[in-house]
Formats: C-alpha cells, sequence, structure tokens
C-alpha cells in the first residue's frame, strides 16, 4: 500500500491530459477503493486490494472527461501487482438529480507484475505485462444538495488489447470532491460567464481597447459593435428582456441551489449591480411531475433561493420581485426545474 500512496500523490500529473480550456462546470477528484474480480485465467483473488483517483472536469452538464490512475497488489497463484493508467470520458443521465446514474468508457494503460511460484497463470510468474486497455462500465453518483461532496460507486469492464484478451471486472466505491471556478460562458445565459472587464485606467495597450466603447475590453468583447448606450452584460452582449438561467437547476422536489449554480448567479449578481436602475422578475419553474398546487408553491419557492442569494450577493432588493408559475409554462421533467430573470424596467 506504501507504493499506492506514491503513485496516487502523482494524481495532479492527470490534468496535463484533460482540456484545460473548457468553459463549463467544476473540477473534481474522486478517490475510491476497488473491487478486482479478474479474469479467471491470472489465478488470482478476487479481492478489495488496493484503489484509484479520478481527477476530471466538466465539460457540460452531462459530459466529463477524466483521468484515471489505480493501483491494485492482489493475492493469488502467485500474487500480481497491477498498475493502470486511463482517460474517459462519462455521460450522465439525471445530473440535476441527488441520483444520478452515468455511463463511463475510454482507453488505458495496464501493467501487470506476476510474482512467484508458478502456477500457471497469465501472465508468466517473474515476468511483467503491459497493454493498452478499453473499459466501459456504468456508476451513480448521489449528491448531498449543495454540498461539493457525492458519493460514487462503478462498475467497469476493462479488456486487455493484446495476445491474451483478458477481461476483468472493476467495482469501486468512494467520494467525490468537486472544486474550482465552475460555470462560465459556455452555460447559455447572456449575463453569466467573463470576470468584470479591467477599468478603462488600466487599457494601456491595443488588446485591452474598448472599440465600441460599452465598458467591455475588446479582449472579453463577445458582441463586438454593439449600439452605442445598449446596456451590456459582462461579456459585451446587449442583455435581453428575459435573462434565461438554463443552468440554475434544481433537484427533484428541491429548491436548494447547487454550488455551480451560485457561481452563475454571482456572475448575474455582477451585471444586476453594474446597472442599478434594472429592474428584473424572478420566475420560477416546476416539471408535471406532482400536484400542480404543490409545483406552484415548488416553483415560487425556487424564485425565493434565487432572490435571497441575489440580495446576499449585493443586488438591491427593490430592483428583485418574485414570481412562482409552476408547470403552467413548463414542456417537460428536468429542463423545467429552473428560474428565469426578466427585465421589468431597463
Amino acid at each position: 500500500m506504501t507504493r499506492l500512496l506514491k503513485l496516487l500523490a502523482l494524481a495532479p500529473l492527470l490534468l496535463v491530459s484533460l482540456p484545460v480550456q473548457a468553459d463549463e462546470g467544476d473540477w473534481y477528484v474522486a478517490p475510491s477503493v476497488v473491487y478486482t474480480d479478474d479474469d479467471g485465467d491470472r489465478l488470482i483473488d478476487d479481492s478489495v486490494a488496493g484503489g484509484q483517483i479520478q481527477v476530471g472536469r466538466e465539460m457540460s452538464e452531462r459530459f466529463l472527461l477524466e483521468g484515471l490512475l489505480g493501483y491494485h497488489d492482489i493475492d493469488g497463484f502467485p500474487g500480481q501487482e497491477h498498475l493502470e493508467i486511463g482517460v474517459n470520458a462519462i455521460r450522465k443521465f439525471r445530473p440535476e438529480s441527488m441520483f444520478s446514474p452515468y455511463a463511463i468508457g475510454g482507453l488505458g494503460y495496464l501493467s501487470a507484475d506476476a510474482g512467484l511460484p508458478d502456477f500457471g497463470g497469465i501472465p508468466d510468474a517473474g515476468t511483467k505485462s503491459s497493454s493498452v486497455t478499453a473499459t466501459a462500465g456504468l456508476g451513480l453518483q448521489i449528491n448531498f444538495n449543495d454540498s461539493p461532496w457525492s458519493l460514487r460507486a462503478e462498475y467497469r469492464l476493462r479488456r486487455a488489447f493484446d495476445s491474451t484478451g483478458l477481461t476483468d471486472m472493476i467495482t469501486s466505491l468512494g467520494m467525490q470532491y468537486s472544486f474550482g471556478d465552475g460555470s462560465d460562458s459556455s452555460m447559455s445565459m447572456p449575463v453569466a460567464a467573463a470576470r468584470a472587464a479591467e477599468p478603462a485606467a488600466y487599457q494601456d495597450s491595443d488588446r485591452d481597447q474598448d472599440s465600441d466603447h460599452d465598458g467591455v475590453t475588446d479582449d472579453r468583447d463577445r458582441c463586438p459593435g454593439t449600439v452605442a448606450g445598449a446596456r451590456v452584460d459582462l461579456n459585451g452582449c446587449e442583455i435581453q428582456e428575459i435573462i434565461d438561467l438554463k443552468n440554475i437547476y434544481f433537484g427533484f422536489d428541491s429548491d436548494v441551489l447547487h454550488p455551480a449554480s451560485k457561481r452563475l448567479l454571482d456572475d448575474s449578481a455582477s451585471v444586476l449591480s453594474r446597472h442599478p436602475d434594472l429592474q428584473v422578475e424572478i420566475a420560477g419553474f416546476a416539471d408535471v411531475s406532482g400536484p400542480e398546487r404543490y409545483n406552484m408553491g415548488l416553483s415560487q419557492r425556487r424564485a425565493k433561493a434565487v432572490r435571497a442569494y441575489l440580495e446576499q450577493a449585493g443586488v438591491n432588493p427593490a430592483n428583485l420581485a418574485v414570481h412562482g408559475y409552476g408547470e403552467s409554462n413548463s414542456a417537460t421533467h428536468a429542463a423545467n426545474r429552473r428560474v428565469e430573470l426578466r427585465i421589468t424596467k431597463r
């Protein structure tokens, strides 16, 4: 296990294999214990004999990329030490729910070091084999309201691409911790994204010029050529009548804000504070599950939760009104457990 701890210390190196320019979501780290149900031709025991750590990033609400590093010291005839390195993609099916199932698949590398004596297992006793692997499986992530911690259980098949064609079954259970800057401009909301533009006093290069004079420097301006006098968000784009917070998700039957939603609301608060004369209606919605009267109250509570957070972030309470619309304007399920900001006065 000493060797395992040394290997896990190298986990940050896995970050270099992930796209660092992604705009959406959290980084996360997920250590876990592993039960290995090995291919019978290995002649080693099925047991909990190691662990793994996964480090990744949410590329969108439903799609994640991660690196994996695992080490297993397994008893048998003879015993084997396995070192696994991989890159996996994850597809979530209910990301806004407390119980979020997902599919996982990817490619990797497996080094298997067999000990002595020789009882006919694969690889041969006293030798080491290396192979490219493919893995696929299913998992379940259990989220704890707005906590960055979640429980993660996973089952996957791992097949070696070599002459042996060995297939192992890997079951893991561990915790996941999410961190980082989280959601920004790629999250489909006109007011959420880039950080505040630098003050004009610091514009000392062509890169920092503000050609359309909207208060957002050219290197940050995603809508160049804005009409003079238009009210713009942090991206330099004109603020629309409805600011659709499509990624302010709520769990089923919940009015608790997720951590990523709070970061998105921080950007919204910056825009509203920048334009203190804007007045908005916070419109809450619910899906069609449950009684209509109950959903009306739930949508109202969601809108109030957003107002309370915006007020805490410094937005003038007098500029915020709340209204719950229940399921009246909803289509179906998860996409409708949302909140909109509707500009009522400019």
